[in-house]
């Protein structure tokens, strides 16, 4: 396994380099970099596995450099190294599908979880497996099967066991992030937007990474796994209902089409529009066009976080066919146009307004 180590700072990279059992992982160091920009050089001639890099670098830091990574090298795992006061710009890089953090200063016992951590990557690409999957097969089928039985007494177990309790303390950069993957993977089974799930593991990871006991660590992990489970069963309620699981399913495909609405989705299942809603109603306890609404806007809300698309763009990626009346409709149920809305989110002073599950 080929990695390439990047600090300005001669000496840390010295010290990790030395201090590494590079045996452990079947790992060789293909290069040092004391820059980003250097370091994309090395990466393009050397190709390495995994990249493990300091955060704050003059000229290209580690940020931009995990974003290369994801834009041109989607095979290559980036690790970060970040100071505690760094940490707020560090977890930007979520986005980037980073694989793994380690805050400084450096201990004996965080190299050793960083070892473990490229052991599984190890095994990962053994197993040619995706870059974002965080690898214990074990524990990952054990995570499953209790998720898809919605099985809380099997979750409860297992978040107590030796296998899991007894590892955060030290491994919580590893095996935390491991449940926390395993969690959102599931939502997406569960059809939520991928958009949206990946600003809230976002969210989800800073809440955890802020956390700094074992106590605090599991007691997080299981308030999330316990509020999913619930979640679930209320879907799996849903969609026992023949006709609202048609609807369900149909809005999840088409909500982003501007000729998709109400009236020819009842059309299609060949009811009225008032028993249609009415059914809809009764099962879900939502408006079935206030569901469709929040969808777009949930969605439109997750576009709007990137500034490069334009908001006209936007209007007709969220299914809407005029600008003008999706500013106004935006405005109407968030209180504030598209552009307030991309400004203050980009000011860190707006969170999502629109649940995708709830009614307008």
């Amino acid at each position: 396994m080929k990695i390439i180590l990047v600090d300005d700072d001669c000496l840390a990279l010295e010290g990790i380099s030395r201090m590494l059992h590079w045996e452990r992982f079947s790992g060789k160091l293909s290069g040092c970099a004391a820059s980003g920009r250097e370091a994309i050089e090395l990466i393009e001639e050397k190709k390495p596995d995994v990249v493990i890099s300091d955060i704050c670098m003059p000229d290209v830091d580690g940020l931009e450099l995990s974003r290369y990574l994801f834009e041109n090298c989607p095979d290559t795992r980036m690790i970060l190294i970040s100071g505690h006061s760094e940490f707020e710009y560090a977890q930007r890089a979520l986005q980037y599908h980073v694989t793994d953090y380690i805050l400084k200063p450096i201990t004996r016992a965080k190299l050793n979880s960083l070892e473990e951590r490229l052991i599984a990557i190890q095994s990962e690409l053994s197993a040619d497996v995706p870059p974002w999957y965080a690898g214990d097969e074990s524990l990952r089928m054990r995570v499953s099967e209790a998720l898809h039985k919605g099985d809380m007494a099997a979750m409860g177990e297992l978040l107590i066991s030796d296998e899991v309790s007894g590892s955060l303390s030290d491994r919580k950069d590893v095996l935390g992030i491991q449940l926390l993957n395993y969690l959102f993977s599931y939502q997406e089974e569960l059809g939520k937007d991928r958009s949206s799930l990946d600003a809230m593991r976002q969210k989800a990871m800073t809440a955890y990474w802020r956390l700094s006991t074992q106590r605090e660590r599991l007691a997080y992990l299981a308030a999330q796994y316990y509020d999913l489970m619930e979640y679930a069963q209320e879907q799996k309620a849903e969609y026992a209902h023949p006709i609202v699981s048609y609807c369900l399913k149909a809005i999840q495909e088409n909500y982003t089409d501007s000729n998709f609405n109400i009236s020819n989705l009842a059309d299609s299942l060949h009811l009225s529009l008032s028993y249609l809603s009415t059914v809809f109603k009764n099962v879900t306890g939502q408006n079935i066009s206030s569901y469709l609404s929040a969808r777009r806007l949930n969605h439109a809300q997750a576009l709007l976080r990137d500034p490069s698309i334009a908001i006209r763009d936007i209007c007709f990626a969220s299914g809407y066919d005029n600008p003008q009346y999706f500013a106004k409709f935006f405005k109407k149920h968030t209180g504030m146009t598209p552009s307030e809305y991309r400004n203050l989110y980009a000011a860190g002073n707006v969170s999502d307004l629109i649940g995708e599950e709830n009614s307008l």
